[in-house]
């Protein structure tokens, strides 16, 4: 039996492109070589983009939120010696609070990985869909009607046959090294090893709760990042690059415990890893049918936290557009736009974030920083009794404001198009961090509250996932309006005229992915 779309990987970008061909009426299966969902935290960062795209899709987002680590534990990051000893510097970390329902239904939380798989695989479950876990992609062979795939459960080989393929099996796709296409940009700019343990740590954390803690102190190093919960923890480390074999037990509770101030607390170690920084695209998303999304197509430094949620957005944009053209309502062409809009969004994301890879090391070298570790603890000593140098640690640590504060990124992105009329940013830190509302053609559909119904909802609400909508002016007289001010919906809050500054007699055609295509009018 033949499936539309075959997708490789069941990470969240996966079991999102899942649940939009499902929810799109395309018949879907969805393989992965992991034997179930991530065990290990991985990502933590659902910006607000991704939670307004699962909520389109219909997702009970509300239930995912209430796993999600509140903006109150999670909403700031720290700059300490160790845990729990000196505070150097603290920073909010992203716009979390009800401040940001102005632009958005779904701000952003702090959700780790593996606490969010088993939550979509279980949106999957009850739309009758289950991830075939412990199954390998090992190769694909084109047919007539699209691809015959060859997986590998256990010692058996199976085949999979499918009209679509789309690889979002990760920084290693198998699907992108059996097509042939390269990656761009530097693979290896930092090497670390990852510390997962168990530890309540609430008395070291104190009255300073927060998502991420940068521990100072040269005889350590790296950073504490909280997975949840108030006990669960990821040490990472930067890495010896001689070093091959794994760390003792008694070796990673070595390194765990020099990141804190006591050795009193009681230390779980549940795994260790290690994992490169890299910074790449690839030179391709497309090959004929083949399709990559997520980190099989672009791998980017976690400062900044855009990779998993650049990944959904890639998703969201191809969907659509192989639905289009299955159905028959559009022509191949139409695929050739999701490389060349969602690559200059990964683009920008890979600037940013290695932008701010780079710019932390302002803030240890403002701290003294030095190849011997003993000079660096006397800098560091040195330092923080200066008040000279407090003054340029202040300096540095402010400076980082953007790499915590990227909600012009997540929702301000904009795609060229024919109907464009400026071109694209340059990329500045005012972009990153800022979000001004704007109906130029290629952005998403600014959010604002409304009432349908007698019911409350946001503007993206009124874009369906399977068509393009023409949303009218209370006095738009063309015959091609779908939705229209004051008749299908009510905007007590003057979005239409404040927030998109558009006149009574115009309208928006909006796409699928909820992102203005043209105004009229």
């Amino acid at each position: 039996m033949t499936t539309d779309i075959l997708i490789v990987g069941a990470g969240p970008v996966g079991l999102t492109g899942a649940l939009l061909a499902h929810e799109l009426g395309l018949s879907v299966r969805i393989i992965d070589r992991r034997p179930s969902t991530q065990r290990a935290p991985a990502a933590h960062v659902i910006n607000a983009r991704t939670f307004e795209i699962w909520r389109q899709i219909g997702l009970d987002v509300n239930t995912i939120r209430s796993h999600a680590q509140t903006p109150e534990k999670a909403g700031h990051v720290h700059w300490v010696t160790r845990l729990g000893e000196t505070i150097i510097g603290t920073l909010p970390y992203e716009q979390q609070g009800d401040d940001n329902l102005e632009i958005t239904p779904t701000p952003l939380r702090n959700l780790s990985q593996h606490r969010l798989e088993p939550l979509l695989t279980e949106e999957l479950r009850q739309r009758g869909i289950a991830v075939e876990y412990s199954s390998s992609y090992v190769s694909h062979v084109e047919t007539n009607s699209g691809f015959t795939s060859t997986v590998q459960v256990g010692d058996a080989l199976s085949n999979i046959e499918s009209t679509w393929l789309i690889a979002c099996d990760g920084a290693s796709s198998s699907v992108r090294q059996n097509i042939g296409i390269a990656m761009d940009g530097p693979d290896n700019l930092q090497q670390f090893n990852m510390f997962h343990f168990q530890a309540d740590l609430g008395a070291l954390v104190g009255s300073h709760p927060g998502i991420l803690y940068w521990i100072c102190d040269p005889y350590s190093g790296g950073a504490l990042v909280s997975h949840g919960g108030d006990n669960e923890w990821v040490y990472m480390m930067p890495a010896d690059g001689a070093r091959t074999e794994p760390f003792t037990d008694e070796e990673c509770f070595t390194h765990m415990r020099r990141a804190l101030a006591s050795a009193d607390s009681e230390i779980t170690l549940l795994r260790q890893s290690s994992w490169t920084m890299t910074s790449q695209l690839a030179q391709s998303y497309r090959m004929g049918r083949v399709f990559l999304a997520g980190d099989a197509a672009h791998r980017f430094p976690p400062t900044g936290g855009m990779g998993l949620n650049t990944g959904v957005g890639d998703i969201h944009n191809l969907l659509w557009k192989i639905s289009k053209v299955e159905r028959g309502s559009a022509d191949d062409e139409l695929l050739n736009s999701y490389e060349s809009e969602r690559r200059v969004i990964a683009e920008r994301n890979a600037q940013a974030s290695l932008e701010n890879a780079f710019k932390m090391f302002d803030v240890f070298m403002a701290l003294g920083i030095d190849p011997d570790k003993e000079v660096s603890a006397k800098n560091l000593e040195a330092a923080l009794n200066s008040a000279e140098s407090l003054a340029s640690i202040e300096t540095a640590i402010n400076n980082q404001a953007t790499h915590f504060n990227m909600i012009g990124l997540q929702i301000g992105y904009r795609y060229m198009s024919e109907h464009s009329t400026t071109p694209l940013e340059v990329l500045t830190d005012e972009l990153i961090t800022t979000y001004r509302p704007s109906v130029e053609p290629g952005n998403r559909l600014p959010h604002g509250w409304l009432e349908r119904n007698g019911e409350t909802i946001s503007s993206l609400d009124l874009v369906p996932l399977h068509s393009h909508v023409v949303i009218g002016g209370s006095q738009y007289v063309g015959g091609d309006c779908d939705v229209r001010l004051g008749t299908d919906f009510i905007d007590s809050h003057s979005w239409w005229s404040s927030t998109l500054q558009l006149l009574p007699h115009q309208a928006l055609v909006v796409r699928p992915d909820q992102h203005i295509e043209q105004i009229l009018g």
